[in-house]
């Protein structure tokens, strides 16, 4: 990783905190409030490939596992699964641009975004069905809100897919990613 991908990488980890403290904090209702903190990831992992997408979610998750865990939540040490998600759809996602082109198509990521939340889904799945009541026993009932998790994690990723597409297919966007930045763009293989 050279200096200018590091620079990036912490921007826009810096940016995914940033998001999750606006979005997250003001509509936090228990363990449920909205979190765009995965848009930078998106950026990270489309323009910068599976391993950078998934350090920028790592990173990115500090914050909502926080607020998911000791501030709002009662997930305690157990809200840092968060981080984990964000960090598996940063990989998902960069490993599947790296096989589908976008580059004339940026339509495409619609869909690959939705898919790249598909492992994250299931990590939701397991964290509240399995983590939360072997680790946590006294907050098992925290099982029953995993189907709004989902609604509202399958909504905002719908969100941010299409606020993703119309970045990836602004000529400027892209060209100050590959240019500036000189952040190679993933062709398909």
């Amino acid at each position: 990783m050279n200096t200018r991908e590091l620079s990036f990488l912490v921007m826009m980890s810096a940016l995914g905190n940033a998001l999750a403290f606006i979005t997250i904090a003001p509509t936090m209702i228990r363990q449920i409030a909205l979190d765009f903190s995965n848009l930078p990831v998106l950026i990270v992992a489309t323009f910068a490939g599976p391993y950078m997408g998934f350090l920028a979610g790592l990173l990115s998750g500090i914050l909502p596992s926080l607020f998911f865990g000791f501030i709002g939540g009662q997930l305690g040490v157990l809200g840092f699964t968060a981080s984990i998600g964000k960090g598996i759809v940063g990989l998902t996602l960069g490993l599947l641009v790296r096989k589908f082109s976008y580059e004339n198509r940026t339509r495409i990521l619609i869909p690959l975004v939705l898919i790249s939340f598909i492992p994250e889904s299931l990590w939701i799945i397991l964290v509240f069905s399995l983590m939360v009541p072997l680790f946590l026993p006294s907050q098992a009932f925290l099982a029953g809100f995993l189907v709004p998790i989902l609604v509202k994690g399958w909504f905002e990723m719908g969100v941010m897919a299409f606020f993703l597409s119309a970045l990836a297919g602004h000529n400027g966007f892209r060209n100050y990613m590959v240019n500036t930045l000189r952040i190679q763009l993933h062709k398909g293989s």
